[in-house]
């Protein structure tokens, strides 16, 4: 059985406070042992509080990889890419091969213009390296630092945590809905909603659904795991103790 993780409180928070009910607070036991137990999650694991998304925050934000690739992007010099337009001019480069900006534009399907106006940005903040006028790369630190895992604890409104669920969806990899016992049929109909969604769905400690990643374009990888990097506090020191991160043996 995997061992309990420790959950790291976001570093970025949204204004005010926020309202949690004790019950899902101690659901968090069990979302953070299934967190522990998702594919891949024995070579290497971080786990964050309340990150703020795009879309929503998660209760708990699982990021399954290798703890070099997060140790790099934090050393990196480049702040978060949290803007939409930046991130995905970005995310659709390459390290390796120069793209033209009109080729990136096309890819996404945005107009010229709308990249070329955030183009000097992004050369002055070292996210993108420009090889000849127009034609750039980025960073090879510059990638997804996993596969997110969006997990959101609910005592008994199934339907919201699937609202919920579907936001994040946006800007992570799949989510996991962690609940209280349910009568048999709330129970059923999540475990649907959930399938279709290739969702995770755990009510009671009973497995009914599991998480699938489903395949979104680079860019909104890279955006997703962008507010992980903010999450962490970019440029100051690590969250808690290192070991929180498995490196590959």
């Amino acid at each position: 059985m995997p061992s309990t993780p420790f959950a790291f409180q976001s570093a970025r928070s949204r204004g005010g406070r926020r309202f949690e009910p004790v019950r899902e607070q101690n659901l968090e036991g069990e979302a953070l042992r299934v967190c522990a137990a998702l594919p891949h999650a024995a070579n290497g694991l971080l786990v964050l509080r309340e990150v703020v998304g795009p879309f929503g925050i998660p209760d708990l934000v699982a990021v399954v990889g290798h703890s070099s690739t997060v140790a790099a992007r934090r050393k990196l010099p480049v702040p978060p890419l949290l803007n939409e337009v930046d991130a995905a001019f970005v995310g659709a480069t390459s390290f390796r091969a120069p793209r033209r900006v009109e080729t990136i534009a096309r890819r996404l399907g945005w107009a010229v213009p709308t990249l070329t106006r955030r183009l000097p940005d992004l050369l002055r903040s070292g996210a993108l390296l420009e090889t000849r006028p127009g034609v750039v790369v980025r960073p090879e630190a510059l990638c997804p630092v996993g596969r997110l895992y969006a997990v959101e604890t609910k005592v008994s409104d199934w339907k919201r945590a699937v609202r919920q669920g579907r936001q994040y969806q946006v800007w992570c990899d799949a989510y996991v809905v962690v609940m209280e016992p349910l009568g048999s049929q709330p129970a059923s109909d999540l475990a649907r909603a959930a399938a279709e969604d290739g969702a995770g769905a755990i009510v009671g400690g009973r497995m009914l659904s599991r998480p699938r990643v489903r395949a979104r374009p680079e860019w909104r990888r890279l955006w997703g795991s962008e507010h992980i990097v903010a999450a962490l506090g970019h440029g100051s020191e690590p969250l808690g103790s290192p070991v929180s991160l498995k490196s590959r043996e």
